[in-house]
C-alpha cells in the first residue's frame, strides 16, 4: 500500500534540525529560538527534563504493519515503554532524549513515516474518515483525498510558516464521522448531479472558544481539491493575525471577515492558481483495493467462545467487501505497549499492507479480514494490553495526556478514566445499552480531549477550598457533530475526585430515562443541564477541607498535592488562566458583598481575604507557587511593589495583613477596594504571553 510521499528535502532539514540541537546544547540557540525549531518538526518537550515528545503524521490514519513495526521498535529502544495514538490519528513517541532526536528522526523517514508539521503553525496531519472505502453507507472513499493532499502539501514550502496550525478533514458522509464541520478546512463527500465532489467547511475549530465551521461551498467537484485547498492556505497565509497568537486561527479570520468577504479573497487566489493549470491530485497512485490478501500457509485458527461471541458483538463489523471484516481494537488511553506493537505488526503483516487505521478516539481499526480468520485475529489480541474485554463504551471513552507529559496540562486525565472505568465495569450499569455514548476528558481548556464534542465532556480547571486549590473539571454535555454542529454546553463543575461517581449517576439517569427524549442532546436543551447542573453542586459543595479529607487535593494517579505548576515553567497554561479567572471572581464578589457585611469581625475577615487575594493572584505568572498567605504577601511586595508594578501606596495593605492585624485594614476600605481593581487592571495589561507591558519597556 502506498502512503504519502516524503519530500526529497527531508534528509537536508534533518541535518539541520541535529545542527540546532547542537547550537542549543552549546548555548548559541536560545530556549525560545529551538522551541520555535523543534515544533514545526513535531517535536515538544515534556514534564521530565530534557525529553522530548515527537509526533508522527499518518495520512488519514494510514500506518502499514511494517510502520508500526518500526514505530514499536523506537518506542522500545529510544522512548517510555508504550507509543500513543492521537485524538488527530498520528502516533507519538514520547520521552525521547534530545541527542537522540536526529537519529529517531532519520530512522522515521527510511519507514516511510515523518514528524514534519506534527507541531507549530504548520499544515497539520490531515485525517480521513475511518471507515472510509470499507463503509457501507458512504457516499465514496475520501482516503485517496486524504493521503494524496498530503504529499502535495508537506512538499511546498509555504506549509511550515502559517499564522497558525491548520487542519484539514474528510468525511466520507453527511454523517461527518470525521468532524470535518468542526476542522479549520473540512471536506464532506457527496454527489450532485451525478459528480463526484464535496460540501467544503472552513473556520471551525475547538479549543477555549468552539466554533462550528460554516459552509464555504456546498458543492464543488472533486477534482478541484488541491487548487482550493491551495488558495485556501496562500489566503490564510497573507491575512492571518500574527501578532495576536490567540487570534490567529482561521477561524477568527472567518469571523473578522464574514464568510462572503472570507470566500471573495479565496476565489481571488483561486483564480490565479487556476491560471496556473496545476495537476489535480495524483488518487491512483494512492487507491487501495479491498480484497483478501493472505499469506500461504496461514493456519485458520477456530474460536468457539462465549468471550470470543461477545467480541464479536461488540467489536467486528461486515464491510462493504463481502466476506470482509473490520475489528476495532480498543487502546487503554490511546496507549500501544511497544513488545504489543511489534507482535501486532507481524500478525497484520499476513493480512497485506492495507490493514491499520488509526482513530481520532484513540483506537485503532484492523480491515479487510476474511471471515473465517477472525479468530487469528482475537486470539492474537487476547495476549496484548487492550480493552477488549469491555463494552464498546468504555473504549470510546478519550482522555489527553494532560499534566502528566504536557507542560500546558493542569489536571490528570489519564488517572481519571480508568478509575471511571473501573467504577462502571463493577456496577450494574447495562453500558452494552450504550454503545456510542461518548465521554472525553481534557486536561486543561486546550480541546486535546476533544471535550466539546462528546455527549459528557470535562476539562481541567482549578477549584478553591478556604485557599487551597484542588483538581476540578468543568462539565459539558450535549454536542452533536454533522451539518449543522452543535458543541456541548456547560452544565457544571465537579472536584476531580468526584468525575466518575457523576458519570455513574449521569449514565444511570440517562438509561432510566432516554425513552423519553429524542436523543441526549435533546435531553440537555429540555430538562437535562438542570439536572445535571443539580448532581454537579451536590459534589462541589461537599468538598471537604484539607484538614477534613486530604485526598481531594490530589488529583488521580498522582502522590502529590495538587499544584498547577509542579516546579515547572508555566508555558503560557490554560490552567494559569483558569487559575487566576478564580481569583477575579473572588475579588469581584467580596467587593460586592462587604457593605452587607453586619459585623467588625465578618468585616476584617473580608478585608484580609481581599488581600490575600489580590496578592496571590498574579504570582503564578512570576512561576510563583504559592504555599501559603504569609508567602504570597512577602513575594507580592518583591515581584509587584518592588517591581514598580504596583503603586507602593498598597504596601500598608501588604503589611497589615502580614502581621494579622485584621480589623486595622478597616481604616483603609476604599484603598482595599483599590488594590482589588488595581490587580485586575494589572491583568488586563498584560500581553497573550502572560508579560507586562511595563516589565518589557524596560
Amino acid at each position: 500500500m502506498k502512503t504519502y510521499d516524503i519530500p526529497s528535502n527531508i534528509n537536508k532539514e534533518i541535518e539541520e534540525f541535529g545542527g540546532k540541537i547542537k547550537n542549543f546544547r552549546d548555548g548559541e540557540v536560545n530556549p525560545v529560538q529551538f522551541k520555535g525549531i523543534r515544533v514545526g518538526h513535531g517535536v515538544y518537550e515534556q514534564r521530565k527534563d530534557d525529553t522530548y515528545m515527537f509526533r508522527i503524521r499518518c495520512a488519514g490514519g494510514v500506518i502499514t504493519p511494517k510502520q508500526l513495526q518500526a514505530v514499536s521498535e523506537l518506542s522500545l529502544n529510544y522512548g517510555s515503554e508504550h507509543f500513543h495514538v492521537t485524538t488527530r490519528q498520528d502516533v507519538q513517541l514520547h520521552y525521547v532524549e534530545l541527542e537522540n532526536a536526529p537519529e529517531v528522526y532519520e530512522k522515521l523517514i527510511a519507514s516511510g513515516l515523518s514528524p514534519r508539521g506534527g507541531g507549530g503553525n504548520t499544515f497539520r496531519n490531515i485525517m480521513a474518515s475511518i471507515d472510509s472505502g470499507v463503509s457501507q453507507d458512504e457516499e465514496f472513499d475520501v482516503l485517496p483525498y486524504a493521503v494524496a493532499l498530503t504529499s502535495r502539501m508537506i512538499e511546498e514550502t509555504d506549509s511550515w510558516n502559517l499564522p497558525r496550525k491548520f487542519k484539514t478533514a474528510f468525511s466520507n458522509s453527511a454523517a461527518d464521522n470525521c468532524e470535518a464541520t468542526i476542522t479549520c478546512l473540512g471536506f464532506i463527500a457527496k454527489h450532485q448531479d451525478g459528480q463526484k465532489g464535496f460540501a467544503v467547511y472552513i473556520g471551525g475549530g475547538m479549543g477555549a472558544k468552539p466554533i462550528a465551521g460554516k459552509c464555504l461551498y456546498d458543492f464543488i467537484p472533486h477534482s478541484e481539491v488541491y487548487s482550493l485547498t491551495k488558495a485556501i492556505k496562500i489566503m490564510f497565509d497573507k491575512n492571518g493575525n500574527r501578532r495576536k497568537r490567540f487570534q490567529a486561527k482561521i477561524k477568527f479570520l472567518v469571523d473578522k471577515l464574514g464568510i462572503e468577504e472570507f470566500r471573495k479573497k479565496v476565489e481571488h487566489e483561486w483564480e490565479i492558481i487556476k491560471k496556473e493549470n496545476p495537476a489535480p491530485l495524483d488518487l491512483d497512485k494512492y487507491d487501495v483495493q479491498h480484497v483478501a490478501n493472505v499469506s500461504k500457509g496461514l493456519a485458520i485458527e477456530k474460536v468457539n467462545s462465549p468471550d470470543y461471541e461477545l467480541w464479536l458483538k461488540r467489536y467486528v463489523r461486515a464491510q462493504k467487501q463481502e466476506g470482509l471484516y473490520t475489528i476495532k481494537v480498543p487502546l487503554h488511553l490511546g496507549d500501544i505497549d511497544n513488545e504489543d506493537g511489534i507482535a501486532l505488526g507481524k500478525l497484520l503483516a499476513h493480512f497485506g499492507d492495507n490493514t491499520i487505521r488509526l482513530a481520532f478516539n484513540q483506537n485503532l481499526h484492523i480491515i479487510n479480514i476474511p471471515k473465517e480468520y477472525l479468530g487469528n485475529i482475537f486470539n492474537g489480541l487476547s495476549k496484548f494490553h487492550t480493552l477488549s474485554t469491555q463494552p464498546i463504551m468504555i473504549s470510546n471513552m478519550i482522555a489527553c495526556t494532560g499534566a502528566a507529559t504536557c507542560r500546558l496540562g493542569l489536571c490528570l486525565p489519564r488517572g481519571v478514566l480508568p478509575e471511571t472505568a473501573h467504577r462502571l465495569i463493577h456496577t450494574d450499569v447495562d453500558l452494552d445499552s450504550l454503545p456510542d455514548f461518548k465521554i472525553h476528558v481534557s486536561g486543561c481548556p486546550n480541546t486535546c480531549g476533544r471535550h466539546h464534542s462528546a455527549d459528557l465532556g470535562f476539562f481541567g480547571k482549578v477549584g478553591r477550598k478556604e485557599k487551597v486549590s484542588y483538581p476540578a473539571y468543568n462539565v459539558l454535555a450535549g454536542a452533536v457533530i454533522e451539518h449543522d454542529a452543535s458543541f456541548a454546553k456547560k452544565v457544571g463543575e465537579v472536584p476531580a475526585k468526584d468525575v466518575p461517581a457523576l458519570i455513574e449517576d449521569v449514565l444511570r439517569y440517562w438509561i432510566d430515562h432516554k425513552t423519553n427524549y429524542e436523543s441526549f442532546k435533546a435531553f440537555i436543551d429540555t430538562d437535562g443541564k438542570e439536572i445535571l447542573g443539580a448532581m454537579c453542586k451536590k459534589y462541589k459543595e461537599v468538598v471537604p477541607a484539607i484538614t477534613e479529607n486530604d485526598q481531594y487535593y490530589y488529583d488521580w494517579g498522582s502522590d502529590k498535592q495538587f499544584s498547577i505548576l509542579h516546579g515547572q515553567q508555566a508555558e503560557c497554561s490554560a490552567g494559569v488562566f483558569d487559575m487566576i479567572d478564580v481569583d477575579i471572581r473572588d475579588i469581584r464578589k467580596t467587593i460586592k458583598d462587604f457593605p452587607e457585611l453586619d459585623s467588625i469581625d465578618l468585616q476584617s475577615e473580608s478585608a484580609y481575604h481581599l488581600v490575600a487575594t489580590s496578592a496571590r493572584m498574579l504570582l503564578v505568572t512570576r512561576d510563583i507557587d504559592v504555599k501559603s498567605d504569609e508567602h504570597a504577601f512577602i513575594m507580592f511586595d518583591t515581584h509587584f511593589i518592588e517591581a514598580n508594578l504596583i503603586d507602593e501606596k498598597f504596601r500598608v495593605l501588604i503589611d497589615l495583613a502580614k502581621e494579622d492585624k485584621k480589623i486595622a485594614l478597616l481604616e483603609y476600605q476604599e484603598l482595599l477596594f483599590e488594590l482589588g481593581e488595581a490587580m485586575q487592571e494589572l491583568y488586563k495589561s498584560m500581553d497573550d504571553s502572560l508579560r507586562f507591558p511595563q516589565l518589557n519597556k524596560a
